[in-house]
């Protein structure tokens, strides 16, 4: 009986092609839909995407996500890494309305391959990685520093 049912279980598996797996997958982040001052290096407050539900800063955008939070990634993209490094591709500068279409995804990824060689990290997708990775606009000013 118990061949039979063991049969049973891999055959309805391999039809219907799940997969079971015995450990837990690891909880993506959730989605930043909210900006904040944040102290940075030497109590300089910095703008820093949030999960607006905890305040944290551990959170995702992607192509597809829009909000205040999209916004402020363009804003600082446009001001902290356009600008500072003299970018010339045809999406430069980005349009700052908030919609994380194709050319704030290729501007996110222009950034990431400027910042870090680790190909992993070059995805287009903002995270905890890329957080750390990008200039973020001062909180008051013009000026840009590192989160």
């Amino acid at each position: 009986m118990r061949r039979t049912i063991t049969s049973l279980a891999v055959a309805l598996l391999a039809v219907g092609g799940a997969a079971v797996s015995t450990t837990p997958a690891a909880a993506a982040p959730p989605t930043c839909n909210a900006v904040k001052a944040v102290p940075g290096y030497n109590g300089i407050y910095l703008k820093a995407l949030v999960y607006s539900a905890t305040g944290s800063t551990t959170c995702s955008l992607q192509q597809g996500n829009s909000g205040a939070a999209v916004k402020e990634l363009q804003i600082a993209l446009n001001k902290c890494f356009y600008l500072a490094y003299k970018r010339t591709a045809s999406y430069w500068p980005l349009e700052e309305d908030g919609a994380f279409g194709p050319n704030t995804k290729k501007a996110l990824t222009e950034a990431q391959d400027y910042f870090t060689n680790v190909p992993a990290d070059i995805d287009g997708v903002y995270g905890p990685i890329t957080r750390d990775l990008l200039l973020w606009r001062l909180n008051s000013g013009n000026g840009c520093w590192f989160y």
